[in-house]
């Protein structure tokens, strides 16, 4: 088949991209003819390509006419579309051949794209996208207060969902987005395909087995979200109970930064054994020597992940998570087995914190973790998603199956 990969940035800049790095040459490696096209550029963080002159490419950045012409003179069987941004741009992609669209979040079924509310108190909602999302934004406090934020955001979602028509098939990573395009109204054209990953570095445990120091490692964008302020109050709070020194890395940033970063200053008076590092966002061997060297990734976050490919990938180096059951996250985290799953809710930070604590206490139920987490991270083979990816494309670019490549 030939593979038109689309997407907004040709930047390794989250998920999507880093799913993207490993999808590009496993379809070239199976037979497929790929190319790329891409909204942007993007800056400063690793090209998603490592050869870029290999896979042929276009940035509608550099020529928004002349991308789309050489796409179309290129002649793709299927599409397959990873968080275009601009819709214009998207809707005349989908007039070049048929398409199949990846969600890799909330596209067209959340005014905010985050599926959380702030009143009362941070937590998932499960609300069905249309007008009504207007009249509770406010209320809820779904986003900030600018009224025409609130109308922006609410047409781009509209237009994203109208858009889902067009699309052949809908692939998500989880069985929680399953549902969510489910209740949308497009289940009969969604699929799960689980994800494709794997250890990019080799694997050095680099843990002292009688190493006093706890090690925790939070990765990350630094927001509200994504509930690092708990990952940092936690920590404390297992310095205090456990009368042992616990180190937290965070390694990220975001607008909580400098908030956070005084936070952890005081922490670290009121509690001596506590001590907190802050990294910036780390390259894939910085991250990989910071997995190694831990015994917990925490994931609290408070809205629903999509999936949480950064705790399998955790798993992949034996590191264990303590996480908020919310969104895919349980669909990888087995409570007990391969890390601790805390429910959302009222005294939630409190109830990871004892998670943590419990956690930490059991050095030998803390091994059995790390090689259960190993082991079920084993199963997101970048074979067995090409098995379950393939036959959707094919079916959208109307190939038989048997043409495609073994």
């Amino acid at each position: 088949m030939r593979i038109a990969i689309a997407a907004h940035t040709a930047r390794r800049t989250g998920g999507a991209e880093q799913y993207l790095a490993t999808l590009v040459p496993a379809l070239i490696g199976s037979g497929h003819d790929v190319a790329c096209w891409f909204e942007t550029e993007g800056t400063h963080q690793p090209l998603i390509l490592d050869h870029a002159d290999a896979v042929e490419s276009w940035r509608a950045s550099d020529d928004m006419a002349a991308a789309l012409a050489a796409l179309r003179a290129w002649r793709p069987d299927v599409i397959f579309t990873h968080g275009i941004a601009d819709i214009a741009l998207e809707r005349a992609l989908l007039g070049v051949a048929p398409a199949v669209l990846f969600a890799h979040s909330y596209y067209g079924t959340c005014i905010s794209g985050t599926k959380t509310v702030q009143v009362p108190g941070t937590r998932c909602c499960t609300r069905t996208f249309g007008p009504a999302c207007l009249l509770h934004y406010y209320p809820r406090r779904c986003g900030g207060w600018s009224p025409l934020t609130m109308v922006r955001r609410y047409d781009v979602q509209r237009g994203r969902r109208e858009l889902l028509g067009a699309y052949t098939r809908i692939v998500v990573a989880s069985r929680h987005m399953q549902a969510e395009y489910a209740r949308h109204g497009f289940a009969s054209k969604t699929s799960v395909v689980g994800l494709p990953i794997q250890a990019r570095m080799p694997v050095v445990d680099q843990r002292e087995p009688d190493a006093q120091e706890r090690r925790l490692l939070y990765l990350g964008r630094l927001e509200v979200s994504k509930g690092v302020d708990v990952a940092l109050e936690t920590a404390a709070r297992a310095a205090a109970a456990l009368s042992c020194p616990v180190h937290l890395q965070i390694s990220g940033d975001g607008t909580l930064h400098q908030s956070l970063a005084g936070r952890s200053v005081e922490l670290m008076e009121m509690y001596p054994l506590l001590r907190v590092t802050f990294t910036g966002w780390l390259d894939e061997p910085d991250v990989a020597w910071a997995l190694d060297r831990s015994d917990l990734l925490l994931v609290p976050s408070r809205w629903p992940e999509p999936f949480g490919m950064v705790g399998v990938e955790a798993a992949l180096r034996g590191v264990p998570s303590v996480a908020f059951g919310v969104g895919g996250i349980p669909e990888w985290l087995t409570d007990g087995v391969t890390g601790r799953l805390v429910p959302e809710g009222p005294s939630s930070t409190a109830r990871f914190g004892d998670a943590l604590v419990e956690t930490l206490r059991d050095p030998a139920a803390l091994a059995r973790m790390r090689a259960e987490a190993r082991r079920a991270a084993g199963r997101f083979q970048t074979a067995a998603h090409l098995a379950a990816l393939e036959p959707i494309l094919a079916a959208a670019a109307g190939v038989p199956a048997e043409a495609v490549p073994a």
